[in-house]
């Protein structure tokens, strides 16, 4: 074998190999590059990248054998469009940065924001998540993301542009009024503190915030006013300036000047050399401010009238009462101007001082009181304007108050003073007792040296004097029962002078100990009253809400919370010691109910019917029976105490028998025979409205029938009125009263002949 023998068998081989020595069946790779998702040939949808599926095509080549595809996939995303677009401002001057940002939006793969101006696509002006740029003009920005996938909408913003600043056209003066002929006309010049109106002029429209300012005499001095125009007053010749104020800046200001004629100018005021004058003095008014004009003087007038009482620039008046002046410029080429008022206050001197109070002898104090104030004061035991009782003694006294006002009006008025006693300091305290046991009690008492005067009393203080706790007042001795050492006090008060001074004692307590153990909650208040023990040292003395004689009584104490004391007394010493008894309201809930049998099967019984309990109940009425129902109740009230097993405990009470219900009773023997003794049973109910009765014999047959009134009577006869024999019989009887349920009752009736 040659060669090339060889290497074409190595080739079969190879090729056998391959193709799986079916010479038939071949591979292929399935490429594709998608957005954010692809179905492929399997009917698998791809979200990511891959390059590992494969799917089988049967029969699918050119020899009709299978062909198996491999996927090779890319997978690119697409962008988010932005929620919005953030600006830094949404108003900005001219030629200032302005910083812009996109707010939300995913960029998708080999995506980037892109930025517009005036549409969207329009003029690119940069890339990025965020630009800055220097704004002109009001301009529109747009923004959006461009990548492999797509492109998105756009989200815009517009920021608004203002000037630096806006300058007026011009300042005119409106129409002006002259009251020297009620007329309106435009002119060149004005009298003095006239109305004047000014307008600005502008043709261009304000941005918000923008507006117009006025000033006097400078522009940018203090402001007067605000606005397209204002109304001015002016004294004399004066230049009045506008400007536009807003963001960004200010403009130039413009300027006009209102000339003013030779007119008068109102007064600011009247000066008078005395305001306050007594009756028949004179005072002197004089202009204050204001000028005249050529040809004008000065009127002056009283009290609103048109009459003119003098001429200048001052007056002399003496007003006999209160009473008002008034001038103004009158003449000149100008007018009148307005008025200047004055008030001139003209009284006889009425002077007053409030009463003094009486006061203690050794208290020096301050005079006042008096009106008009400033006055002086004088009399026995007067300094100035302090009073010494000391100088003048006990007893009513009489002090002078005199006033001179500006006007040299003088007058005084007489003010009468009492002198009072002062309280008694106390000389000597005792007790009964300086040393006691907690819980006992020692009088503390004043002897009768120590004295007090009418008005006061003696006032007790624990702790301590004056700002302690007022234990007692009035009596010359007090029963204290401190619980620890204490001081007591005791000192004279009353009247208007000050207390006493305080004298002390102190009690010397000595506490004995006691203990009582805790006691168990109480179910219910009619729970029985138990014997109270825990108590040490024994033989001490159980007290509080509920007990008697040691013993607890639940339904006196109530439901809640009380305190019970144990007393321990050893010779004078008594120690306490509370603990609680808590009794709690009783879950059981009781309701009742009567029946009626004959005498001989129970009579009257009561059933009590308890709820919401726990376990068995028990029961105890209040005749001393322990079952349930009671059983022969007679008329009267009972009551019944029912427990639980968890020892809650109910009563009802109340419960009433009526005497009108009797047992129902039936004899059951009667002999028919005629010999006058118990010939009839006789049935007789006058507690009841109606009767039915049925007699059977022993095999159930009706013998007797009735439905009639409350009584009847059998003489042991058939309904035809035939003889029965002796033997037992049986009965059924419903009694009723009217709106209450009947009552059936039945048993045996014994006819012996």
């Amino acid at each position: 074998m040659n060669k090339y023998s060889i290497i074409l068998s190595l080739f079969f081989i190879s090729f056998l190999i391959k193709t799986g020595w079916s010479q038939c069946e071949t591979t292929s790779t399935d490429n594709h590059i998608a957005c954010d998702s692809f179905t492929w040939i399997d009917g698998v949808t791809y979200t990511s990248s891959n390059n590992s599926a494969m799917y089988t095509l049967v029969g699918a080549n050119a020899a009709g054998c299978d062909s198996i595809v491999t996927l090779n996939l890319e997978i690119k995303i697409s962008s988010l469009e932005p929620t919005n677009v953030l600006s830094s401002d949404s108003i900005i001057c001219e030629n200032n940065a302005l910083f812009l940002n996109v707010n939300g939006g995913v960029l998708g793969t080999n995506a980037q924001w892109l930025w517009y101006t005036d549409s969207c696509s329009g003029n690119s002006i940069g890339t990025g998540s965020s630009i800055v740029v220097n704004q002109t003009s009001t301009t529109s920005y747009f923004v959006r993301a461009e990548g492999d996938c797509n492109t998105t909408l756009c989200k815009n913003i517009t920021v608004d542009n203002h000037p630096y600043f806006i300058e007026l056209d011009s300042i005119s003066i409106d129409s002006t009024f002259n009251p020297s002929d009620n007329t309106w006309s435009i002119i060149d010049s004005v009298c003095p503190q006239t109305a004047v109106q000014l307008f600005a002029h502008y043709s261009e429209t304000f941005p918000l915030d923008y507006s117009i300012t006025w000033y006097q005499n400078s522009c940018g001095s203090f402001p007067i006013g605000i606005g397209d125009s204002i109304t001015v007053y002016p004294d004399s010749t004066t230049t009045y300036y506008a400007r536009v104020i807003g963001t960004c800046g200010a403009s130039l200001c413009k300027d006009i000047t209102v000339f003013t004629k030779d007119g008068s100018i109102s007064s600011t005021g009247i000066i008078a050399s005395a305001n306050n004058l007594c009756l028949g003095n004179s005072t002197t008014l004089t202009v204050q401010g204001g000028q005249l004009g050529s040809g004008a003087n000065w009127r002056w007038y009283k009290n609103g009238s048109s009459n003119v009482i003098g001429y200048g620039q001052s007056l002399t008046v003496t007003p006999p009462s209160t009473s008002t002046y008034s001038v103004h410029a009158y003449g000149g080429s100008c007018g009148s101007t307005t008025y200047s008022s004055i008030l001139i206050n003209t009284y006889d001197l009425n002077i007053y001082h409030s009463p003094i109070d009486s006061t203690c002898e050794s208290s020096p104090f301050l005079l006042q009181g008096g009106f008009p104030e400033g006055g002086t004061y004088s009399g026995i035991g007067v300094f100035d304007t302090i009073f010494d009782p000391t100088i003048s003694g006990l007893g009513a006294h009489i002090v002078t108050y005199s006033f001179t006002d500006t006007n040299n009006c003088t007058d005084s008025v007489h003010v009468p003073i009492v002198i009072l006693e002062s309280n008694i300091d106390p000389t000597s305290i005792s007790a009964n007792s300086y040393e006691i046991c907690n819980g006992n009690s020692t009088t503390i008492s004043l002897d009768n040296s120590n004295q007090i005067i009418n008005g006061s009393q003696w006032v007790w203080y624990k702790g301590t004097c004056g700002t302690g706790q007022i234990i007692g007042t009035s009596n010359n001795q007090i029963l204290v029962s401190p619980t620890t050492t204490t001081n007591y006090y005791v000192r004279a008060e009353g009247g208007l002078c000050p207390s006493s001074n305080c004298l002390g004692v102190t009690i010397d307590v000595y506490t004995l100990e006691t203990n009582l153990l805790e006691f168990n909650d109480i179910c219910g208040e009619n729970h029985p009253s138990f014997e109270l023990s825990g108590g040490t040292p024994s033989g001490g003395i159980y007290s509080g809400s509920g007990v008697s004689n040691a013993i607890f009584s639940p339904i006196n104490a109530g439901i809640g919370t009380h305190n019970i004391t144990y007393t321990y007394t050893l010779g004078p010493c008594v120690a306490t010691d509370v603990e609680t008894i808590q009794v709690n309201e009783s879950p059981i809930a009781i309701n009742y109910s009567t029946e009626i049998e004959i005498c001989s099967e129970g009579g009257i019984m009561i059933h009590a019917h308890p709820r919401n309990g726990l376990g068995f109940y028990s029961y105890e009425w209040s005749d001393g029976s322990l079952e349930n129902p009671l059983t022969y109740a007679e008329s009267g009230s009972y009551n019944v105490l029912v427990s639980d097993a968890n020892e809650c405990y109910t009563l009802l009470d109340q419960i009433q028998i009526d005497n009108s219900l009797e047992c129902i009773e039936m004899t059951n023997t009667f002999s028919p025979n005629n010999d006058g003794i118990n010939d009839f049973w006789n049935l007789n109910f006058p507690n009841y409205d109606n009767l039915k009765l049925i007699i059977l014999n022993k095999w159930g047959n009706k013998i007797v029938e009735y439905s009639g009134f409350n009584n009847y009577q059998w003489d042991g006869k058939t309904l035809d009125g035939g003889d029965l024999p002796s033997g037992t019989y049986y009965y059924i009887i419903e009694l009723s009263v009217s709106g209450q349920e009947p009552i059936d009752q039945t048993g045996p009736i014994t006819l012996i002949r």
